[in-house]
């Protein structure tokens, strides 16, 4: 058995538009070990969402077509499991948390019917049954059982957000997709659903995507980091070497942004100037490359190798070519 319970490699996938093709995912490669985290970073548009559904099968077709690659999960190439196949991983050897979970519920139907019918879609048990234990997963997720005849509108939204979680581990999914689950939750709240997942992945030892822009939650969840730039993986490793030793000009641009609590000076944030390139119309080279204030003649016109500089630690750009650490 791999050791990792996910690999996606050299992921391409185009939306056909009326305006022309837009290149959402352009090479994505990385791997999900086997119950670990993996954080995947990045700005509105960089890939994360369409990588995702991709994932899941999920990707709308048309307009949205999988040009190349493979996303193997336990082996098995999803993109060519076919449409049946599909349906009977999803939601039960992966699920998906999106990111908001309003539109994520049915509106008509009580939160404990809608947890019952996943359970019963893709495990042998009777609608009794199937009820119970749709209770026993809200009690997981520290909601009381008598709430399960309760609609969706009558919780806040970090109830539901618990909601959607306990949907998503009621078969006890191998992998979980986690698509920035608390964005639109105050602080509070945020934390108390991350200290929820941790407890939940060692509890039943699943694997996790968890999408995200903040570094600051991929700090206090994650056991590895991939940060993606338009379309395509950047810089990836283990906490530890992205958090001490960020590589690639985007990562640390995206560290410049954070604030320092512990900085006795006071200090504007640092920003990444100019925006992500048009996705229909990309630049030749490194995609980073006009809004780095690093780029070199080369970074113009050829698009940069990945670079192991060690075990766990990975980036994409031509600084690195030699080989070895920053220095």
């Amino acid at each position: 058995m791999s050791e990792n319970i996910l690999e996606i490699k050299n992921l391409s996938v185009e939306f056909c538009t009326f305006d022309g093709v837009v290149k959402a995912i352009n090479g994505m490669s990385f791997d999900v070990p086997r119950g670990k985290t993996v954080g995947l970073v990045g700005e509105t548009g960089a890939g994360k969402t369409t990588t995702a559904l991709s994932v899941m099968g999920l990707v709308q077709s048309p307009p949205g077509v999988i040009t190349e690659g493979e996303i193997l999960f336990d082996g098995e190439d999803l993109l060519k499991a076919g449409e049946a196949k599909l349906r009977k991983y999803r939601g039960d050897k992966i699920s998906m948390i999106f990111q908001n979970p309003m539109t994520s519920l049915n509106p008509v139907y009580t939160v404990g019917r809608q947890i019952a019918n996943v359970i019963m879609q893709h495990q042998n048990v009777n609608k009794a049954e199937a009820e119970k234990r749709a209770g026993d997963m809200l009690e997981v997720v520290g909601i009381p059982r008598e709430r399960t005849a309760n609609y969706p509108h009558e919780f806040s939204g970090g109830m539901r957000q618990r909601v959607c979680i306990a949907m998503g581990l009621a078969c006890n999914p191998s992998l979980l997709i986690a698509d920035e689950p608390t964005t639109a939750l105050d602080v509070t709240i945020q934390a108390q659903i991350l200290n929820l997942m941790k407890g939940l992945k060692d509890q039943y030892d699943t694997s996790i995507i968890f999408i995200t822009h903040a570094l600051g939650v991929v700090a206090e969840i994650a056991d590895y980091v991939v940060v993606a730039y338009a379309g395509s993986v950047i810089e990836k490793g283990d906490i530890k070497s992205i958090f001490t030793n960020p590589l690639h000009p985007y990562t640390r641009g995206l560290f410049g942004c954070l604030p320092d609590i512990e900085s006795v000076e006071s200090k504007r944030l640092q920003i990444i100037p100019g925006a992500m390139p048009d996705p229909m119309n990309l630049p030749p080279g490194c995609k980073f490359c006009k809004r780095c204030g690093e780029a070199m003649d080369i970074c113009r016109v050829k698009e940069p190798e990945e670079i192991r500089v060690d075990r766990e630690h990975m980036v994409k750009c031509h600084k690195y070519q030699g080989g070895g650490k920053d220095e």
